[in-house]
């Protein structure tokens, strides 16, 4: 059952909106929020733009009579990035608000009620349907709203700015409805480079030898070890990044240091994602589309004998990362190798697989599949990309490339068209799994000089 409809009133030069109820028994609430007709050709039919105004939270509340607080319901919407990349769903509760983030920007779930499944599905033409599926019992309310960032519901908003696109909201019974076919359209699919190296940054000659062999791969993600920029040299990080955006090559932030999983050195990482946070600031027109670590904990001493203590250390580090990077919107990206499911880590009394924390607390994992065949690198992946399924994240596979034992782990013997070939065949086979997010190639210094 649709929630509700939309009516633009306009008074003398002040701007209105009223809402309509599409049935009686309706009667959704703008807080801090205006709206005005925007289309007719939404997915769900009209589409209106939604406009956040003031301090505070910013959404669209809807009070839930006693008669429906039972049963399993499914709450759900179509939105679309104008502005204010993350919006959320949720719920009430005895007073407290439950709520789950959805980035439109990178098409993933952020943080989540405890009693929400939260999903987003990409619908093509930049909308995706989020939807949360939970248990009624005692819910007195709903809430759509626009949020600051990644479980950051609360900020000061201009309407000029802090926008959203808003389709067809429903409130249904049972297991969340699939997304129309006659929407569907195909999901970006990232093809990834690590670039372990800072002079294409600070060296036009280097930026250019980069960018023509990206293109010429067909490669649309630099991976860029940006310790050195961020630190010292925004501009030229900016001029690097509007000349790959001009080409459709998009750029994650990289840093990365084995040791930077321990406490003792978390400050050293989160003052990196600090100056990151800061450039975007500066360069609205040159951003990021996400903060990158690859941060390989089994590389330190202390793994050996005390593997829990560190990766306790390092998922509280995922976590205070991925809340700063949020305050600009930028995904956390966490490189993880594939063979991290086979330990079990004990995090307050509960004992998961280590994949498992990892995925949860990021936003997006780059595999390290580092596999040299087909059937190796498909079915390596395949815990990890069921755990991401379920949770709603998402994944990038990753290859090697450098020359190093034992064989079975690099293309360094196979050459780069043996490689291509593979990865060919490995994103034709994983798109069947909606955690897939494409693949990334380790690294640029060893693939561009590998033999054909």
């Amino acid at each position: 059952m649709k929630l509700f409809s939309l009516a633009l009133l306009f008074a003398a030069a002040c701007f209105h909106s009223t809402f309509l109820s599409a049935a009686t028994l309706h009667n959704l609430k703008p807080n801090q929020i205006e709206s005005a007709i925007a289309g007719e050709d939404g997915p769900g039919g009209r589409y209106y733009s939604l406009r956040a105004y003031g301090g505070g939270a910013h959404d669209l509340l809807e009070d839930i009579p006693g008669v429906q607080r039972s049963g399993s319901k499914v709450l759900s919407a179509y939105f679309k990035d104008t502005g204010r990349r993350w919006v959320y769903l949720g719920t009430r509760k005895s007073g407290h608000i439950q709520r789950s983030f959805f980035d439109l920007g990178a098409g993933v779930v952020g943080e989540r009620g405890s009693e929400h499944r939260a999903d987003i599905a990409a619908i093509g033409g930049g909308w995706y349907r989020v939807s949360i599926s939970y248990n009624a019992a005692d819910v007195t309310s709903v809430h759509l709203g626009i949020a600051g960032g990644n479980g950051s519901p609360y900020f000061s908003a201009n309407p000029g700015v802090d926008r959203v696109f808003l389709s067809a909201p429903e409130l249904s019974d049972g297991t969340a409805a699939p997304a129309p076919a006659r929407a569907a359209g195909p999901r970006s699919m990232q093809k990834g480079l690590w670039v372990w190296r800072a002079e294409p940054v600070l060296n036009v000659n280097k930026r250019t030898e980069l960018l023509t062999f990206m293109l010429n791969k067909g490669l649309n993600t630099a991976y860029i070890d940006a310790r050195i920029p961020v630190m010292n040299n925004h501009y030229m990080l900016s001029e690097f990044i509007r000349t790959f955006q001009s080409r459709g090559i998009s750029v994650e932030l990289m840093f990365g240091k084995p040791e930077w999983a321990l406490r003792d050195h978390h400050h050293e990482v989160l003052s990196l994602i600090d100056q990151a946070v800061e450039y975007t600031r500066r360069y609205p027109a040159a951003r990021p589309t996400a903060i990158h670590l690859d941060i390989e904990a089994h590389l330190i001493r202390e793994w050996q004998d005390q593997r829990n203590w560190v990766a306790n250390q390092f998922i509280d580090l995922i976590a205070q990362a991925r809340h700063r990077s949020a305050a600009v919107s930028l995904p956390l990206v966490i490189d993880m190798p594939v063979w991290w499911d086979t330990f079990s880590i004990v995090r307050e009394g509960v004992s998961r697989p280590l994949h498992q924390w990892v995925i949860d607390g990021a936003d997006r994992i780059a595999l390290m599949d580092y596999r040299d065949t087909e059937e190796r690198i498909v079915n390596d992946a395949g815990d990890e990309l069921r755990y991401a399924s379920s949770r709603g994240k998402e994944i990038v596979v990753g290859v090697e490339t450098m020359c190093i034992p034992p064989e079975m782990i690099t293309f360094c013997e196979e050459g780069s068209a043996n490689m291509e070939w593979v990865l060919q065949r490995v994103d034709g086979r994983l798109p069947v799994n909606d955690s897939y997010r494409g693949f990334a190639v380790h690294h640029y210094e060893t693939y561009r000089t590998m033999r054909r």
